[in-house]
């Protein structure tokens, strides 16, 4: 025979009936505490961690941007100085009497534009005022492309690493570009 277990509650006396009623209110209280700071901590912890998450993300997004800009700078400054010798270099030959400063200047170019920097890069050379001397492309010898604002910072700096945005004729948009300059002052030449 099954009972109730509100009829077995009414059988017990008084202090029972209390005691019943406050353990179920209790628990009752309690679990629902429970469940409102349970859901209370996931959240905070949920935020936490993807705060946590974002930040960390960020810092490597910015170590990893940090290194490949110190890469690039370094490789065009090792490219610029070592193209730099190279023009020194036959350029001490005119000098000596070995080679005619013509021939110097042509084998020293022929040198340097034989080159490539990276799949799309290129060495070229601008005169201190920002006349192309030497080129890949050779339509644009001879050509003043000072008007350029990057030409213009070439110009002042002669020397260093210099970032700028430039459209190629097959590009949709200017992408962002770099270079390093090394001035080699006898011949007016930035390489």
């Amino acid at each position: 025979m099954f009972m109730n277990p509100f009829e077995l509650i009414k059988n017990f006396r008084i202090r029972y009936k209390l005691l019943f009623i406050y353990s179920a209110c209790f628990m009752v209280i309690m679990t629902l505490s429970s469940l409102i700071i349970y859901t209370i901590v996931k959240q905070n912890v949920e935020k936490n961690i993807e705060s946590e998450l974002k930040n960390s993300t960020s810092a490597i997004l910015n170590t990893v941007k940090t290194a490949v800009s110190v890469s690039i700078k370094n490789h065009l400054r090792a490219v610029s100085e070592k193209n730099f010798d190279i023009v020194q270099h036959f350029f001490d030959l005119s000098r000596n009497g070995r080679i005619s400063p013509e021939q110097a200047r042509e084998k020293a170019a022929e040198i340097v534009l034989s080159q490539k920097i990276g799949t799309t890069g290129y060495i070229c050379i601008l005169d201190g005022s920002g006349r192309v001397v030497k080129h890949p492309k050779k339509q644009l010898e001879g050509l003043d492309i000072s008007d350029h604002n990057f030409v213009q910072e070439m110009i002042s700096k002669k020397n260093g690493y210099i970032e700028y945005h430039w459209k190629n004729p097959d590009d949709e948009k200017p992408r962002p570009k770099a270079l390093y300059i090394s001035y080699f002052q006898p011949w007016d030449w930035m390489i």
